[in-house]
């Protein structure tokens, strides 16, 4: 099904939008009226395609993960397993998200009020781990602590300019590749 050009113009004006006045404003400050103001689109046009501003959110960050990983899925990391060098793809590809938007998730980890989404993907994260790993407690504790590290150096690159991309992909890969190998999966 084609979508009418209309639609796409309006969503790339307000997640344009929503991007400046969040670098400006701060995603606390910001609200649904603004957002119609500054993309020159009804608020109810906001409320029909995305519904809050948090969708908005999502809807930015969901299209920029798909253009590197396609749909995002435990079977991405399933089809990784312990292999060093998908690993490495798979945080190139992440790091390209990130670098895509540097600024919009610098705000959203500095920015008390959103601190929340971010903590929600890690969570999806470590699910989509649980989900191809034995389910005992001692698993359990290893992918969330590599959850944590992930989350720590992306939050560490992103809020602090720790490390280069390249240094990042290297302790992600090393870190990731050292605690798959001691994880029991499922069958």
């Amino acid at each position: 099904m084609k979508t009418d050009l209309r639609v796409i113009k309006s969503r790339a004006a307000i997640e344009n939008a929503f991007i400046n006045l969040v670098e400006i404003k701060g995603f606390q400050n910001v609200t649904i009226t603004e957002i119609a103001d500054y993309a020159m689109v009804n608020r109810n046009t906001i409320y029909l395609n995305y519904g809050s501003k948090e969708d908005i959110l999502e809807a930015i960050l969901k299209s920029s993960v798909e253009k590197h990983f396609g749909a995002f899925s435990s079977d991405i990391i399933k089809n990784i397993g312990v292999n060093r060098r998908k690993i490495e793809k798979f945080y190139r590809n992440l790091f390209k998200v990130v670098d895509e938007n540097i600024e919009l998730y610098r705000i959203i980890l500095t920015d008390q009020s959103s601190s929340g989404y971010i903590q929600s993907r890690f969570n999806a994260l470590r699910k989509s781990f649980e989900e191809i790993v034995k389910p005992n407690n001692e698993n359990k504790i290893k992918i969330s602590f590599l959850a944590s590290g992930i989350a720590g150096i992306l939050g560490n690159y992103v809020k602090l300019a720790i490390g280069t991309a390249e240094e990042n992909i290297k302790i992600l890969t090393d870190l990731t590749v050292s605690n798959l190998r001691h994880i029991s999966y499922s069958k």
